[in-house]
């Protein structure tokens, strides 16, 4: 019996049935057929996918040795033979090949080799239309994606565009949109430092020095003491103090004193530490007159910024507080600071260490020969 003639002995008999049951083994065999359908039509797009894939991934190199030859040579192409090869190494320009194209010139930007011709890449692959679609994407991984590449290939084109997420519900798409339009934009970049409602992490301090980096390599970078003076947020009145000394910014030396009375012994901390990476050394004498009556982390701040000064004006203080300290990591702190404290400094190590016992003469020990244990 061949499979037509059961077939349709299997028909005949189906009609012998209730209709119900008609009804039941029709609707069965219609779902098994279209789920084998589904099963074998996913198998072929994930198979043709994953070869597409491979094929891409197989690529790299060439696509390596291309963008090279165009960014970092002195020959000349023309927009129309970057895209000619391009799509000959990668067999169609799509999402996916662009993508890969992407991430090799974010990766030679990342390994910082610079080039003038990156714009050229960018406008004959049509890169920034290719991020565009990004942005719209319902993916907020495609969306945070696009945030970084527009970042690191420096692609100020999208302002109104990255704005358009700075007020997203989604938290995630929400910070990366605000910290690339601080580094993107060139009209208030700073819109939004006084909208931080929540403490800075180590990574969001790490991504907007990152983008205060640009805006200085820009020439766009602006005096940061606006923000030290409004903002509520003592976490980010800290990092834009760290970041004022890390820029070496000048005229803030009112604001620095007046965050000397801040409430918070954190944002008195860095103040005191700035003073230090600015030289403002004529704040030395008040540094030490408010030393007694500050916590242990203001305390640190004052000897480590009285060691950036070395003046020599204040030898015997930083001697009389190693005596005085009971707090072991301190007083490392204190003798590290007395032994790199001019030839002065070194003389009054030396005479330390020939009248201390103990344990304090331990940590003097530690602190010229690291590999003495003190703990």
């Amino acid at each position: 019996m061949n499979f037509v003639e059961w077939f349709l002995t299997f028909i005949y008999k189906i009609k012998t049935f209730p209709l119900i049951i008609q009804i039941t083994i029709v609707l069965t065999m219609t779902f098994i057929i279209a789920t084998l359908a589904l099963m074998i039509t996913i198998y072929t797009i994930r198979r043709r996918h994953n070869r597409m894939q491979k094929t891409l991934e197989n690529s790299v190199p060439e696509i390596v040795k291309l963008f090279d030859d165009i960014l970092f040579t002195d020959k000349n192409y023309n927009e129309q033979e970057i895209f000619t090869k391009f799509e000959d190494i990668v067999d169609e320009v799509n999402r996916e090949s662009l993508d890969i194209g992407v991430g090799v010139l974010v990766d030679f930007k990342n390994n910082h080799r610079e080039s003038e011709k990156y714009p050229l890449i960018i406008s004959a692959l049509g890169i920034v239309e290719h991020l565009e679609r990004k942005f719209d994407s319902r993916s907020n991984s495609e969306k945070i994606d696009a945030f970084q590449e527009a970042f690191v290939l420096d692609l100020n084109k999208f302002d109104s565009k990255i704005l358009r997420y700075a007020y997203s519900k989604n938290k995630l798409i929400r910070s990366e949109a605000r910290n690339s339009h601080l580094a993107l934009s060139s009209n208030d970049p700073y819109r939004f430092f006084d909208e931080f409602d929540r403490n800075l992490s180590k990574w969001d301090e790490i991504e907007l020095m990152q983008y205060l980096l640009l805006q200085k390599d820009r020439g766009n970078l602006e005096g940061l003491g606006k923000w030290i003076n409004y903002s509520k947020n003592d976490s980010l009145v800290v990092f834009l103090i760290k970041m004022v000394g890390f820029f070496k910014q000048k005229g803030i030396n009112d604001i620095l004193m007046e965050k000397l009375e801040d409430d918070n012994a954190l944002v008195r901390a860095e103040a005191i530490l700035t003073m230090g990476e600015l030289n403002i050394s004529e704040t030395e004498q008040g540094l030490i007159e408010r030393y007694y009556t500050e916590p242990e982390i203001c305390q640190v701040a004052i000897v480590k910024t009285i060691k950036k000064f070395n003046s020599g004006k204040s030898l015997s203080f930083l001697e009389e507080i190693f005596n005085d300290s009971n707090n072991i990591d301190t007083k490392k702190i204190i003798a590290e600071a007395i032994l790199n404290y001019s030839y002065e400094g070194k003389i009054a190590f030396q005479n330390l260490k020939n009248t201390l016992k103990g344990f304090d003469l331990t940590i003097l020990q530690h602190v010229e020969t690291p590999l003495i244990k003190y703990k």
